[in-house]
């Protein structure tokens, strides 16, 4: 299944109740291949099940996991739009945000 097809799905991809305002420390617990969470421009999303479809495969995607991506992605994607590629994935806000 191709990643436009399962966010059109229905399938719940945030695994999360409601948005939310999150901290790093929050985010930092979501580390793993089976649980990740990355920050990008202060938005928090689960990308655990975009994993398999990043077509730089999961371990570029796991630099970040569990992390602030912002400049990351920013140095290797900044044409891509991470809000509607993303938007099924939409955990919350970064609380306390820094400016990177």
């Amino acid at each position: 299944m191709d990643w436009m097809r399962l966010t059109t799905s229905g399938e719940d991809l945030r695994g999360v109740e409601g948005l939310q305002m999150l901290t790093m420390e929050d985010v930092a617990k979501h580390n793993k291949r089976d649980d990740c969470w990355m920050v990008i421009c202060g938005k928090v999303y689960n990308v655990t099940r975009y994993l398999d479809f990043h077509p730089g495969g999961r371990g570029q995607l796991m630099r970040a996991a569990g992390k602030d991506g912002t400049k990351l992605f920013l140095e290797t994607h900044s044409w891509v739009n991470f809000d509607a590629m993303l938007k099924e994935c939409f955990v919350g806000l970064l609380a306390n945000r820094q400016v990177v």
